[in-house]
């Protein structure tokens, strides 16, 4: 699928501003609390939220150049937060992060898109991400 075909479909299970902000919350908890776990793990001299967060921009790359421009500074961003968590922390921002995505799910009355595809597991930071920009610059 291409970016705006994932984009459609991702937009259309989250229309409702409480579920945006609540997203717009959770998604960079998530990804924070993954980072921070998997920064404990090594895989030779890179640690694992190196590795996946690298993993996770070829793929943004692949369909999208410049959302995954955005989304490098935002894991770099997120990178730097994650490994000065302690392990504990880290797993409550994962936890609280997806307490506000099913919370937004339940303003908005649908069921999260990831479970009829998992790639919308990837695409809610790409979508989150690209999203904030544009609102911050007003494009």
């Amino acid at each position: 699928m291409t970016k705006s075909e994932l984009f459609r479909e991702y937009a259309a299970y989250h229309a409702d501003s409480r579920n945006r902000a609540c997203h717009a919350v959770g998604i960079p908890l998530i990804v924070i609390g993954i980072m921070g776990v998997a920064h404990l793990a090594r895989l030779g001299p890179l640690d694992l939220a190196i590795v996946g967060g690298l993993a996770t921009l070829l793929y943004y790359y692949a369909i999208d150049p410049r959302g995954a421009l955005i989304s490098t500074v935002a894991f770099a961003i997120m990178y730097e937060i994650a490994i000065r968590l302690p392990w504990q922390v880290a797993i409550a921002a994962f936890v609280i992060g997806w307490v506000f995505q099913l919370v937004g799910h339940r303003f908005e009355g649908t069921k999260p898109k990831f479970l009829e595809n998992v790639v919308y597991l990837l695409i809610g930071p790409l979508y989150i991400f690209e999203e904030t920009l544009d609102t911050v610059l007003g494009v």
